[in-house]
């Protein structure tokens, strides 16, 4: 079936940037003034340490992405002058953005986490999910440049807890997203546990998550009027608590249904197999990817999934404390339907990671060579650690992998450099914000402003982006798989629900090209099923494709 098909080419905007900055960061010149608070009062306040998220999104519809920040505030049960603001910011077009918050009605009412971008109603405009302690908000987007909260009428007021990422999904294949949301801990904060003293007498810090119990995610089904419904324990996640940090919805058994992986602090990763039938099946044990390879669990933070050496099988990325290092999971293939996870992060080149403290992950190709490489953005958790450890500092810089096809290989920059200057770094969102076919990080420090960061190599190679419009499945195509062409190169992703650490990315698949000048044959598998196919396509520019509009199961010529 020959798909609807758009081209819009978009130019590139002349900004310079020395030749051996692959990034630079733009964050004042383009008017981010935003400032991420934490309202840390010397209570040790555990979820002081945990910082927000940022999201690209196009919530006008322009086709230039926009920009979307969550905020702490001050901490929960203090009262001072700290107000929660989350902020969002639209595209100028021209390198530049606007702060629209108030206008738009998204300043936020609690203590903030993270954000997820879907349109969760199929009207064709994004909405945005916000998490954070002791709330949640969904906000409707009317599409007129304002949002409507809609949390209570959708039923996702929330109970008291700690959320933190979250993802869209269509787990049951009806055509209209649903929602997980992660949970970190049960943490009352009156009283407030004192730690701290076992490093030395008097000494203060913040605790470890082993001192609080664990607590389910939550599953919500979409009823497609603008509602929603608990189904956590009726989908079997009701009964494996953990310590939730990060999520991914993704295809990771190659049958055709979104699974869940969460990335859990300190206890045993999960990964819940979509049995079809409304229910998962949790197999983190027998697919290898619950804990290190040492049988340790590890302090998941961030997570994400992509097929990063073109074998056809979706692999797994999660960032973890120092001296435990990124864990890349290599997906060996399936068994009795679970796919086999082996930790290569080492053999691979991801040794760097074990000096850091590691949270916002991505798979992406930065260069456009038709690699996808690795970046990671890091801070520590426990903002007086100088005062006890010689070596290990509370702002660290970010760290960059390029994929040699045999292994990553870590990208050094010069001094001063927007990937080497250490920050406080927490949430990571991908994104082509100025439309030049590089991508874009926004990356969202704890304690401190954000860095928009451009992509500044210029190296000749080609890529291609496509922008999916679902019809019999959701309109945004989440769960979509794209096959990619180019001479005798094939690379394969997922229009995945999540990834990453509190935050959201574009929409938009991005492939790079290498110095292919031609796409020979693209291939969308909807998840309804249905198949698009395109042939023979120009390079350098956005490509929208909409799904043929047919009834499930009905044979398309």
């Amino acid at each position: 079936m020959r798909a609807a098909v758009m081209i819009a080419v978009y130019l590139a905007s002349a900004i310079t940037a020395p030749e051996s900055a692959v990034y630079v960061d733009q964050s004042q010149a383009a008017g981010i003034h935003f400032e991420h608070k934490t309202g840390a009062a010397g209570e040790k306040l555990l979820m002081e340490t945990m910082g927000g998220g940022g999201a690209f999104l196009d919530y006008d519809n322009d086709g230039w992405l926009d920009i979307y920040l969550v905020n702490g505030g001050a901490s929960p049960g203090r009262r001072d002058s700290q107000k929660t603001r989350n902020a969002l910011y639209r595209n100028n077009r021209d390198g530049t953005f606007t702060d629209v918050t108030e206008r738009a009605g998204v300043s936020g009412e609690f203590y903030g986490m993270g954000v997820s971008c879907a349109d969760y109603d199929n009207d064709g405009f994004t909405d945005l999910f916000i998490t954070g302690y002791g709330g949640n908000s969904l906000y409707r987007n009317r599409g007129d440049g304002t949002f409507e909260n809609v949390t209570r009428r959708a039923g996702l007021e929330t109970a008291p807890g700690w959320a933190t990422s979250s993802a869209w999904l269509d787990y049951d294949g009806d055509g209209y997203l649903d929602l997980i949301v992660a949970y970190y801990l049960q943490y009352p904060i009156d009283p407030n546990v004192r730690c701290g003293e076992a490093y030395r007498p008097g000494f203060r810090s913040y605790c470890h998550p082993d001192q609080f119990a664990p607590v389910s995610n939550r599953l919500y089904h979409n009823h497609r009027d603008g509602t929603f419904t608990d189904v956590t324990t009726r989908a079997g996640l009701a009964d494996k608590p953990g310590k939730g940090l990060g999520v991914i919805a993704a295809d990771l058994n190659g049958d055709g249904r979104p699974d869940l992986f969460v990335a859990n602090d300190s206890v045993a990763n999960f990964l819940f197999l979509n049995n079809g039938d409304g229910t998962f099946r949790e197999v983190g044990l027998e697919s290898g990817a619950a804990y290190s390879e040492n049988g340790v669990a590890f302090a998941g933070m961030g997570v994400d999934a992509a097929d990063f050496d073109r074998d056809g099988l979706p692999d797994l990325l999660i960032t973890n404390l120092e001296f435990e290092g990124a864990t890349l999971y290599h997906n060996r293939g399936v068994r009795d339907g679970v796919p086999q996870f082996v930790d290569v992060a080492r053999e691979r080149g991801l040794a760097p990671t074990l000096r850091f403290v590691g949270f916002g992950a991505k798979f992406l190709d930065f260069d456009n060579d038709g690699r996808l490489d690795i970046a990671i953005v890091n801070g520590h958790v426990i903002d007086n650690i100088e005062q006890v450890s010689d070596t290990i500092r509370y702002a660290q810089p970010k760290l960059l992998f390029r994929n040699s096809g045999a292994a990553f290989q870590s990208v050094e920059q010069p001094d001063g450099s927007a990937i080497s200057t250490a920050s406080v770094g927490r949430g990571l969102a991908l994104g082509d914000y100025d439309n030049d076919g590089r991508l874009d990080l926004l990356v969202v420090n704890s304690g401190g402003r954000p860095n928009l960061l451009r992509n500044a190599l210029r190296n000749g190679n080609h890529w291609v982006e496509f922008s999916l419009q679902g019809t019999v499945s959701n309109r945004d195509g989440v769960g979509a798989i794209v096959s990619v062409q180019a001479g005798g190169d094939r690379q394969i992703r997922e229009a995945a629900g999540g990834s990453s650490y509190l935050s959201a990315h574009s929409p938009r698949l991005h492939f790079g090209l290498g110095p292919h000048q031609l796409v020979n044959r693209v291939e969308v598998r909807w998840p309804s099923g249905h198949r698009s196919v395109l042939e023979q396509l120009g390079v350098d520019r956005v490509v929208s494709i909409k799904e043929p509009h047919l009834e499930k199961g009905a044979a398309q010529p």
